[in-house]
């Protein structure tokens, strides 16, 4: 007997059910319950869709010794909520695919193993969200974009310093990738002025940009660091 957790329409559920075989859909939108009633109807799967918020204090009674609970990207607490529950109601297997790990309600994450709770480490939100910054998927130009994005905000960052006169760190907006097609100059003056700075005036803007792409370096350095505790962290 299947669980598909946080179910959606219950495309997971029902690729995974055979012939002779249950399948039980916990989701809480009504719109994609009804979506995937019709679904498991029209293709003859014996599936109940209920509407349930998982993280409520009595999804216990959904879960049964005998069902083998599935989820697909479930973030942060959704699939530690499964984990606990499956092991406290005696569920002999799961198949889970966790991510975004930091999406949680807790300040302070501890490992659900008994190695992991008998462990001192306790991790971040910040520390969680390190697994999910690798970007293996993104090809080549994408990834060339990101450099050019992160160079040249590093440099603004200069700048903006010298403008606001205030030696501190200032947040700025996603931007359209079409903001690279721009000069240096004129990235940075319309940025100066989506953020209300004073106009830059005449600059070095080579040096400035320069100086980007310098700091840039300093932080794939630091990145190269952080990265080695990637892999292990996710398997903790």
């Amino acid at each position: 007997h299947w669980l598909d957790w946080c179910a959606g329409k219950g495309h997971l559920g029902r690729r995974l059910t055979v012939p002779g075989q249950r399948l039980t859909c916990l989701e809480h939108d009504p719109a994609l319950i009804e979506a995937g009633l019709a679904l498991s109807t029209r293709q003859g799967i014996d599936a109940r869709h209920v509407q349930q918020d998982v993280m409520a204090d009595d999804t216990w009674r959904y879960l049964q010794p005998e069902h083998t609970p599935v989820a697909l990207h479930a973030c942060g607490d959704l699939h530690i909520q499964l984990m606990e529950l499956a092991s406290q109601t005696g569920c002999r297997r799961m198949a889970i695919a966790p991510c975004c790990y930091n999406r949680t309600r807790h300040e302070l994450y501890q490992a659900l193993s008994s190695e992991g709770k008998a462990s001192g480490l306790k991790l971040s939100r910040d520390e969680l969200g390190l697994p999910l910054s690798e970007t293996v998927t993104a090809g080549a130009r994408v990834r060339r974009q990101r450099d050019i994005s992160m160079a040249r905000r590093l440099g603004f960052d200069l700048l903006q310093r010298r403008l606001r006169g205030i030696d501190d760190y200032l947040p700025t907006p996603s931007l359209p990738t079409s903001w690279l097609d721009a000069s240096y100059a004129d990235y940075c003056n319309h940025l100066a002025k989506l953020k209300h700075l004073p106009a830059p005036g005449q600059q070095d803007w080579a040096a400035l940009e320069a100086a980007g792409w310098k700091r840039l370096a300093e932080v794939r350095n630091l990145e190269l660091v952080r990265d080695l505790f990637r892999r292990p962290l996710e398997m903790w």
